[in-house]
């Protein structure tokens, strides 16, 4: 039930007169008093809309009355920059929920990738060193911001590049295994570097490149050591290639059997002459820092029908045999050896 005294007070009429001094007339206007509160509240809840909508939508009323056109202008300019920055915003919180996804996938290689590193038949390089250990990437949020996002895409990467090196070494390790015993076969066995004091620099796989920057595939290992260390084969083959190669600069290549090809480039000077047949452990050149380089080193590649394997689970049984023929004289005679045939 309505009150009454308020029933009245609804109900009142107002009256406004208005006299005009110049004619001298009266006018007189009649309202009821709930018109009036009806203006009020339609006044005020334009107001509130406009508060809670923001500057923009205040700044384009404003602009309207005045009939600012260059004002509106920009203003729709605005409406259209934000619409997109929300549009963005969707976009990311996208991108987060994949990345979510690619994570979950990833981590079926975590496994299989540690264990393979943790039997010394892995070596990753630095571009994912956090990877190596495998990472726990927080779980995205429900609104990421552009940082956040591309900081969980170059850690996701990370992940990505360390799994790709595992299944690579597991199918080097299968395909060296289904050819079985290594010597007679062809197969690369031996380790390239007859020297012991040499450093494995860069492993096989995704790493910064070091001239260019950026990721950059890496198709073989390199080694770094002195110039003029010496650089043997490694398996018998015949020398399909002897000279220089744009980036690897002087470089042999030695045809194997089962479609094997080894490359070893950068080298101060290519000892072995094509077409002759070479075995493993003979000398074929010199380390050097030839061609596309930053430093003295071997950069050693293991391919088969011209696609490139890891090298290191072909050769790394005998790493050890080499380390001890160098130590026991070995380098030093292969250099004798090879100066006493020049001078011939």
């Amino acid at each position: 039930m309505i009150p009454q005294q308020f029933r009245r007070w609804w109900n009142h009429h107002l009256t406004l007169s208005v006299a005009f001094t110049e004619t001298g007339g009266l006018h007189t206007l009649k309202f009821r008093a709930a018109w009036l509160i009806f203006a009020v509240m339609f006044t005020l809840s334009g107001w509130v809309g406009m508060m809670l909508a923001g500057d923009l939508a205040g700044s384009r009323l404003k602009a309207s009355l005045t009939g600012n056109t260059e004002i509106q202008y920009y203003l729709d300019i605005i409406a259209e920059l934000r619409a997109q920055r929300d549009a963005e915003r969707e976009q990311l919180k996208t991108i987060a929920q994949e990345l979510g996804v690619l994570q979950a996938r990833l981590d079926r290689f975590n496994a299989l990738a540690n264990k393979l590193k943790a039997d010394g038949i892995l070596f990753s390089n630095t571009i994912g060193d956090e990877a190596k250990g495998g990472l726990n990437v927080p779980e995205p949020k429900l609104t990421p911001n552009v940082d956040a996002v591309l900081g969980e895409i170059n850690q996701v990467q990370d992940r990505a590049d360390f799994a790709e090196l595992a299944l690579e070494t597991t199918l080097a390790m299968a395909i060296r295994a289904s050819l079985g015993p290594q010597i007679d076969t062809g197969i690369p066995y031996f380790w390239p570097m007859m020297t012991a004091s040499y450093r494995l620099t860069s492993p096989f796989g995704w790493r910064i490149d070091p001239v260019r920057g950026g990721r950059a595939w890496h198709a073989g290992m390199d080694f770094a050591d002195r110039v003029g260390s010496p650089i043997v084969a490694a398996a018998d083959g015949v020398v399909s290639f002897s000279g220089w190669r744009m980036g690897y600069g002087n470089t042999v290549e030695i045809t194997h059997k089962n479609g094997f090809m080894t490359r070893y480039g950068h080298l101060s000077r290519a000892i072995a002459q094509e077409d002759r047949r070479v075995q493993a452990g003979d000398l074929i050149g010199l380390l050097g820092n030839t061609g596309r380089s930053t430093g003295p080193h071997l950069h050693f590649e293991v391919r088969r029908n011209d696609v490139a394997l890891n090298p290191f689970p072909f050769i790394r049984e005998t790493r050890q045999e080499a380390y001890e023929q160098a130590r026991n004289g070995r380098t030093e005679q292969l250099l004798r050896d090879w100066r006493r045939a020049s001078r011939r």
